[in-house]
């Protein structure tokens, strides 16, 4: 997670580009969460750390984070002691 600031570009798909039902942050969000997953096959950034990278609160964040998975662009597991965001099946 430290080598963040190396990444060159995130990637976002188009059809979350064109959705006119999410937020411009929801979209950044998007393409920070499908860059992220890339490596490891999900994402694991908390909240708070996705919020500063964004420089939004960790509201903001909980609140997009909700926006993409009603519109069942990511799926969230919780487990014990960590979080992780997938990209759904539709990518």
């Amino acid at each position: 997670m430290d080598n963040l600031r190396n990444l060159k570009y995130v990637e976002l798909p188009m059809v979350v580009l064109l959705d006119e039902d999410i937020s411009s942050t929801s979209k950044v969000l998007m393409g920070l969460i499908t860059t992220l997953t890339m490596q490891d096959g999900f994402c694991y950034a908390s909240n708070k750390r996705l919020g500063n990278l964004m420089k939004v609160s960790k509201r903001t964040i909980t609140s997009c984070i909700t926006s993409l998975r009603r519109k069942n662009y990511i799926r969230v597991e919780q487990e014990p002691n960590e979080r992780k965001i997938y990209l759904a099946d539709i990518f």
